[in-house]
């Protein structure tokens, strides 16, 4: 039984022993095993299994070819030749094996994609900071193609845009609300290619290879709404992405990048000169409840007002029931037991107010959403230890108030965001304490406006606000400048690297290649 192994120019032939040896091929200029053909090839494999219909047959085939090799290394290419390390000098020489050859891996390309690599590179400090009226954003635009790739351009796009959720003036309780945009702008840059005005018929050529092109944004100073999003209530985003137009046959390709959301929040100067929030309420009790004869009143202060985001402001609350005047009747017999209410505890929420506005079939339609975003209990100053609530009809309390570090008023075309502070006080009967199945207990609330800013008032003169109103930074729907795009702008400089077996594409391919 005889066993031949066949490649694309030579032929080998096992024969059973006491047979002769094979001959040599028939072209002796030409080398055995070349390092375009080798056998571990994909194109060009060892052996061909349909041949056979026998597996053990093929193996074995497999197995004479390779000692066949072996037996003549004098035809196989040196080591250096495949790209194999040298050995150290004083090393001993080892032969080299046609088995060793099967594992050696080539010099192809890791992809035959044409277009490998398109993305949106954002420095992570840039991409994860909070941006401000006058500054800078940087980035820049990877491309990697591995043929020449006809193109249009690369364009870059920077779009500011907010959404509302409106609910249509109907009698109907379920009515769907109603998504209002609104641009607030949209800008373009070509980055690469043709301009605009030129249309989609002239086309350039990418090269094989790494293309970088850096870019930077500068934003104008104007106050534009922070970043925001609240269900069913609206939304305000800046987007930045990448854009590759191609030429088709009928129709354009277009590959886009991921879109990067960015943070934004506008500067909010202090309108007056700080000074204490004096506070002075009587909170009645509601209609038909046992409470309804029993009122809370609320004095105290807030000093250093106009309050700055993420500082401490320090608080002086006191709340007393007492016997509702207004509400009094003479043959009602609860009045004798209005000393028997008392405060148990008092909370501060600090509260966010979105007012939403939108056009709608020609009418403009309003809606004002309040979101708790920070709450603290108030401790009481009595001698008692924290953890024991109250037990007399007077609550006292003083200490600072710790302000999130996230708040930012603003007011735009369709948004408008205010904060204000809640005091709830809780009110229960004495007399009811033990039993908590029949504890008569209420809620007393008022609110308060919190006037907030993002710069501290030491760092701003109230004075030169008041002369020269011009200082402060507009809105966005009342200044006429937009973001500027630039191509560079900042220390990265555009560069190309040639597609090769060292470009920074072609090796992290390789070696997510290997890896799988």
């Amino acid at each position: 039984m005889s066993a031949t192994i066949s490649n694309d120019d030579t032929v080998f032939t096992r024969e059973p022993a006491g047979s002769q040896p094979p001959a040599l091929p028939q072209r002796p200029h030409q080398q055995l095993y070349s390092p375009q053909q080798q056998l571990c090839s994909p194109q060009r494999q060892l052996y061909q299994p349909q041949q056979w219909t026998d597996p053990s047959q093929s193996m074995s085939s497999l197995s004479a070819g390779l000692d066949f090799a072996d037996s003549h290394q004098s035809l196989l290419p040196r080591r250096e030749s495949l790209g194999a390390p040298r050995a150290e000098s004083g090393a001993p020489q080892t032969e080299f094996s046609a088995r060793e050859m099967v594992s050696t891996a080539d010099d192809r390309p890791p992809t035959t994609e044409r277009i490998p690599e398109f993305v949106l590179d954002i420095p992570a400090g840039v991409r994860c900071a909070t941006h401000h009226p006058g500054g800078t954003i940087v980035g820049s635009v990877v491309v990697t193609v591995t043929k020449p790739t006809k193109a249009t351009r690369i364009r870059l796009t920077f779009l500011g845009q907010q959404r509302v959720y409106v609910r249509e003036p109907t009698q109907a309780p379920l009515t769907p609300h109603t998504n209002v945009d609104h641009t607030m702008f949209d800008k373009q840059l070509v980055l690469w290619g043709r301009a605009l005005s030129d249309g989609d018929a002239a086309q350039d050529t990418l090269l094989p290879g790494t293309l970088r092109v850096p870019f930077s944004i500068r934003m104008p100073r104007v106050n534009y709404p922070a970043t925001l999003k609240r269900d069913k209530v609206g939304r305000i985003r800046y987007l930045v992405w990448a854009t590759l137009e191609r030429p088709g046959t009928f129709v354009d390709h277009t590959l886009t990048t991921h879109k990067e959301e960015l943070c934004f929040e506008p500067t909010v100067y202090p309108q007056r000169v700080p000074e204490a929030l004096h506070i002075g309420h009587t909170i009645s009790g509601k209609p038909d409840s046992t409470t309804a004869h029993v009122a809370v009143e609320v004095t105290g202060c807030i000093l250093h007002m106009p309050a700055v985001a993420g500082d401490r402001v320090m608080y002086q609350l006191e709340a007393r029931t007492r016997l509702d005047h207004n509400r009094a009747d003479a043959d009602d017999t609860r009045q004798t037991d209005a000393v028997q209410w008392i405060i148990r505890f008092m909370r501060v929420y600090v509260v966010e107010r979105l007012r939403a506005r939108a056009l709608i079939r020609g009418r403009e339609q309003m809606q004002t959403t309040r979101t708790d975003i920070h709450a603290v209990t108030l401790v009481s100053d009595a001698s008692k230890p924290p953890r024991i609530s109250n037990s007399t009809n007077i609550y006292s309390s003083s200490g600072y108030l710790r302000l999130p570090l996230d708040m930012c008023p603003f007011d735009s075309k369709q948004l408008k965001r205010m904060y204000e502070l809640r005091v709830e006080c809780d009110v229960v009967d004495k007399s009811s304490l033990l039993d908590k199945v029949t504890r008569h207990k209420s809620t007393y609330a008022m609110r308060l406006p919190l006037d907030v800013c993002t710069v501290a008032p030491d760092d701003c003169d109230p004075l030169l606000v008041q002369v020269e109103p011009d200082s402060l930074l507009p809105p966005h729907h009342k200044a006429a400048s937009e973001p500027a795009l630039l191509v560079g702008g900042w220390e990265l400089e555009q560069s190309f690297v040639k597609w090769d077996k060292f470009n920074p594409t072609w090796v992290e391919l390789a070696r997510k290649r290997s890896a799988d």
